[in-house]
């Protein structure tokens, strides 16, 4: 039935004119262009990538040309075959150059691969009498088979009726090499979506995976490769371009096709609207279990190419300083797994110039402050969709965030009790068999990282500030915990612990630092401690100065705070102070010198003593 009523329109919409069906496809475009859906999405974005330099209106108004484009190609593949033949005759126009170049092929005895672009007047080539081998020999074509059954078998029997012979990329990859083998020509509709499967290389400036197929046809038949383009004149009308491939040594058949396809895109002043760009032309290393590294696979084809960071990637970083420190190396393994991809890190504003310092991500978005508007004021901040959010973060407020943004893969952890519907995709450790509770939190989140495809190590190798030199007397101080009254080890022990050190070492210098909470815990240190050698800095640093401070500092003692795993980052040697807190869990995490202290047989910080301080950290303090 089906099937019966494809044919009934394809021979109605044959017998209208075609103005009438141009303006029909040019309507409609306009129309969908501006209704919400993925496929407009992707259009948008790939046209983004390709031409950064356009404004948002020409990108629309390539956009809507491009869709009216792709619904001629729909219509000419319903249509053609019950067209009269002049109007299939004047399909597909010949220059006088063309015409001879053809000639000339016709009269060669070798088979010839013929490498077609997907743009939206390619049937053209089954339909042209004049696009024909002679001598006997036929014309062949490589198609992907159609998810519709019934669509599948009516577009088949339409090329088969011009004389084609089809062989599916199914099942008839045998078939079409020995058509190809015995002299005649073969039509490969080439595109850059083969997966993870496919050779990787540069299109247009960003990884595109294509398939071999065309280097392993001419290689086993010898056959000559051919560029073929049919370029849009008019309605169901172009003009066709051939040209002969030269391969070079370094070269392959397929990279040389693609290389002659971005040539005519950035030629075009439209960009080429009739190649379909609502396709996933970049749809590599997509999968949800492959997002977070490049495959790269028949290496030599991509070595010593700069690749740029243009597809984008979203990464919400935690709110506190010290979940951000833990996060980083694996955000920074996630970098070099993904060299194509421009991380944008979206985090609250006063870790922006820290984070920028590091150097860990090419954009940034500082997160508005809360109020009844906070959500709308994130939308505007973002400039474009992103391809992928990964969240640090487990709250909904995140995760809103990851659904306005408009990405389609929302990653993150769904921790044992927690529900987040919101994301597109989510690591469960507890069906991963991961000791959530005795596993460091930097080593929790890299298990996330490869359950979406991470493959590189994750490094414990510290920071180094080169401006910055280490002073040999300069201890830093961290008495606050801004988060957890319980991590905080009281005033008194510190007074008493930097007597202690007083009396060991007179040329000892101590710095102070916190947050505005801990001003008052440092001020009663201050106070206290009986040395003019003694800076309180508590409140008076921004993050970037104060990682300045730490990593000139010989060692920095304190509780198991934020500024603590910042110190440990900068490769400042630590001593911390834990209480109620797992250590295995949340230790500082890079291989710079550490020595934590915990109270035996006790979660209270405070039955840590002075004189176990004094043991621990003896071997660090100057002489």
């Amino acid at each position: 039935m089906m099937a019966i009523l494809i044919k009934l329109i394809g021979k109605t919409l044959s017998c209208l004119p075609y103005w009438l069906l141009s303006s029909i496809t040019d309507r409609i475009g306009r129309i969908l262009i501006y209704i919400p859906s993925k496929r407009k999405k992707l259009l948008l974005s790939n046209l983004r990538y390709a031409f950064p330099d356009w404004n948002e209106k020409r990108r629309i108004d390539i956009a809507s040309v491009s869709v009216s484009r792709m619904l001629e190609m729909g219509l000419f593949s319903l249509t053609y075959q019950y067209l009269p033949k002049y109007k299939k005759r004047h399909s597909l126009n010949f220059s006088l150059e063309t015409e001879n170049k053809l000639k000339s092929l016709k009269k060669t005895n070798k088979p010839i691969l013929i490498l077609l672009p997907h743009v939206c007047l390619f049937e053209a080539i089954a339909v042209s009498p004049l696009f024909r081998p002679s001598q006997g020999r036929k014309l062949g074509a490589i198609y992907r088979p159609n998810r519709n059954s019934a669509i599948d078998q009516q577009v088949k029997q339409a090329r088969e009726s011009t004389g084609l012979e089809v062989f599916s990329r199914k099942d008839g990859i045998l078939k079409a090499k020995k058509h190809l083998s015995q002299g005649n020509w073969l039509v490969v509709l080439f595109d850059q979506n083969a997966g993870d499967s496919g050779t990787l290389d540069l299109f247009l400036n960003r990884i595109v995976s294509y398939t071999s197929l065309p280097n392993s046809l001419t290689k086993s038949t010898n056959a000559l490769p051919l560029f073929t383009f049919p370029k849009r004149k008019s309605f169901f009308s172009s003009d066709l371009i051939i040209e002969e491939m030269e391969i070079g040594n370094s070269e392959s058949v397929s990279s040389v096709a693609h290389q002659k396809l971005a040539s005519l895109i950035r030629n075009d002043q439209d960009g080429l609207p009739e190649w379909l760009w609502s396709h996933g032309k970049w749809k590599v290393h997509s999968r949800v279990e492959s997002r977070y590294q490049m495959i790269v696979k028949r290496k030599h084809v991509i070595e010593g190419k700069k690749i740029e960071r243009l597809t984008n990637f979203f990464v919400r970083m935690p709110n506190w300083l010290g979940d951000i420190v833990m996060a980083i190396p694996v955000l920074l393994a996630i970098r070099k797994g993904r060299p194509d991809v421009c991380f944008t890190i979206v985090c609250k504003a006063e870790y922006t110039g820290l984070l920028k310092k590091l150097n860990i991500g090419e954009s940034f978005i500082d997160l508005p402050p809360r109020s009844i508007f906070y959500f709308w004021k994130f939308h505007k901040k973002i400039p474009s969709h992103p391809d992928n959010y990964l969240l640090f973060t487990n709250s909904l407020r995140g995760d809103l965030e990851a659904l306005i943004s408009g990405a389609g893969q929302r990653f993150g952890m769904k921790l044992p009790g927690r529900c987040r519907p919101l994301l597109s995709d989510a690591f469960n450790p507890s069906k991963s068999d991961v000791d959530i509770y005795n596993l460091h939190q930097t080593r929790l989140l890299g298990e996330m990282a490869s359950h979406f495809g991470l493959r590189e190590k994750i490094s414990e190798k510290s920071f180094s500030f080169h401006s910055i030199q280490r002073k040999k007397y300069k201890i830093g101080i961290v008495a606050g915990s801004s988060n957890t009254p319980e991590k905080r080890w009281a005033v008194a022990n510190w007074v008493s612990l930097l007597d202690e050190i007083c009396k060991r070492n007179s040329r000892t210098e101590f710095f102070l630092y916190g947050t505005m909470e801990d001003i008052k815990a440092c001020c009663a240190i201050y106070s206290a401690v009986n040395s003019n050698r003694i800076l309180n800095l508590a409140g008076e640093t921004t993050l970037c100065e104060l990682a300045d401070e730490l990593a000139s500092c010989s060692l920095v003692i304190g509780n198991d705070t934020g500024s603590m795993h910042l110190a440990n980052m900068l490769g400042t040697p630590v001593s911390v102070l834990f209480g109620p807190t797992n250590s295995t869990h949340t230790q500082p995490f890079f291989n710079s010198a550490l020595t934590l202290i915990e109270p035996e047989n006790s979660t209270d910080i405070n039955s840590i003593k002075v004189a176990d301080v004094i043991e621990a950290i003896l071997e660090h303090i100057p002489s």
